[in-house]
């Protein structure tokens, strides 16, 4: 019987001292838009892969947080032989680019010296979680966008971006515009749904935040287990 082989993830603090030493850390304020050539690990803050639509519009297609390597694909596409230029793929990806949702400390990798390391750890083990857990997020995306109903996707995405500890806040990036940009709705309905969250005391205001009072009940609706009306 085959087995398959487990890999050791490196720790936080030491993915964090490996970046440092390999790359440059850098400031970047709240809505930047990233260059393209290089390979980022975030130590502070939220950034997402945007897509820009025909009349302007921006709309988060993938979130990255603290701990996550991103925009690591071309220079990994093109190690592979991967054509990023083929037209099956550049139809779909040339309005594509990495935005900065709140201010953030990233760590800056040159694509040469990424590549120069990438068959070396740590960074095979952070690359195989990152390349997984890249394909977790479009795979939950799309079954998220086509298969459920307004109120399960956007529960789906309050359940998956609150703090993990209580209090359970919703990141304040996630306005009731960011949301239906997301998840291809309008925004009407997604204040209609918070609205009704709110009614049945799951989602409170404190301040200028949104906490999560009642995570069961928010992770029933998610789970499609117990229906919304708003």
């Amino acid at each position: 019987m085959m087995t398959m082989q487990k890999f050791d993830l490196p720790s936080t603090e030491l993915c964090r001292e490996f970046f440092l030493r390999i790359g440059k850390e850098i400031q970047v304020p709240r809505g930047a838009t990233l260059p393209a050539d290089d390979v980022f690990y975030i130590l502070e803050g939220h950034v997402a892969l945007t897509a820009v639509t025909a009349d302007g519009e921006c709309h988060s297609f993938m979130y990255f947080r603290p701990g996550q390597l991103f925009n690591f694909f071309p220079a990994v596409a093109g190690a592979c032989g991967i054509s990023l230029t083929v037209r099956s793929f550049s139809l779909f990806t040339e309005s594509l680019f990495m935005r900065t949702k709140t201010a953030c400390r990233l760590v800056l990798i040159e694509r040469g010296d990424f590549l120069e390391r990438m068959d070396s750890q740590p960074l095979q083990g952070v690359l195989l979680r990152a390349l997984a857990d890249n394909l977790q997020k479009a795979l939950a995306k799309s079954a998220n966008s086509c298969l459920a109903t307004a109120p399960v996707r956007v529960c789906r995405l309050l359940a998956a971006s609150m703090a993990e500890e209580s209090p359970h806040e919703i990141p304040g990036y996630l306005t009731h515009a960011e949301i239906a940009g997301h998840l291809s709705l309008h925004v009407m309905t997604v204040t209609k749904i918070f609205h009704a969250l709110r009614e049945q005391g799951i989602l409170a205001k404190q301040g200028r935040a949104v906490m999560v009072r009642e995570t069961g009940r928010l992770l029933q609706i998610a789970n499609q287990e117990k229906i919304l009306l708003y």
